[in-house]
């Protein structure tokens, strides 16, 4: 008898496309529904957090939906795990120096502050790059993609506090940054698994293995 599949929900704050990572989490193999903004209750196995753009906009929608209490909430709960992706992970933090100071969701200490203005360097990181895992238990599960290219593209990157988090790094222009954070069932990527092909697809159906 087949085993049930794991229950994915991603959450839509309508500032970016999400097709893409739903697409990729269906060939993963999970069941996979998008999260309406006005959903009263989160009951998941997984849920991703995604999001492109700007992290002030990205929390404010958040809070006007109360879904920054419906995660916590959630969290609360035996087997929840919460994925962010690019933004989504920067969300999890306690605030990030973006255009202005905002306020996180304080999941994760730490802040998300702007790659350095440097000479020959491009302010966004945007393209393929690589990790190295930090983690030995993470390595474990995750070493075929370690120095494996995965796509990035962000302005600004999470500093966490407590170095034990932070599971892998990435280096651009002269700047090591955290590119894999995890605390407890909430993990975190800098980087876009459903852009980067079928090494990302591989990725998102190994992060079930860290769930609690």
């Amino acid at each position: 008898m087949n085993k049930a599949k794991l229950s994915v929900g991603i959450i839509d704050l309508n500032i970016n496309n999400i097709f893409s990572i739903y697409q990729s989490c269906l060939k993963a193999g999970y069941r996979v529904e998008i999260i309406n903004l006005k959903k009263k209750k989160l009951n998941y196995d997984i849920i991703i957090l995604p999001g492109v753009g700007a992290f002030k906009h990205g929390i404010k929608i958040l809070e006007k939906n109360h879904l920054n209490e419906k995660l916590y909430e959630y969290l609360a709960k035996p087997n929840s795990f919460i994925y962010g992706i690019c933004l989504g992970m920067q969300l999890l933090f306690d605030k990030s120096y973006e255009f202005v100071v905002s306020d996180g969701l304080n999941l994760i200490n730490g802040n998300v502050v702007k790659f350095h203005n440097r000479d020959k360097i491009n302010k966004t990181h945007l393209g393929w790059n690589k990790f190295q895992i930090q983690n030995k238990n993470f390595r474990k599960i995750f070493k075929k993609f370690e120095n494996k290219y995965f796509y990035f593209v962000h302005s600004y990157y999470a500093q966490p506090k407590i170095k034990k988090n932070i599971f892998a790094s990435t280096e651009y222009g002269g700047t090591n940054f955290c590119s894999i954070v995890k605390k407890e069932n909430i993990l975190g990527t800098q980087f876009h698994p459903e852009k980067s092909g079928v090494l990302g697809i591989e990725f998102l159906k190994n992060i079930k293995k860290l769930k609690n």
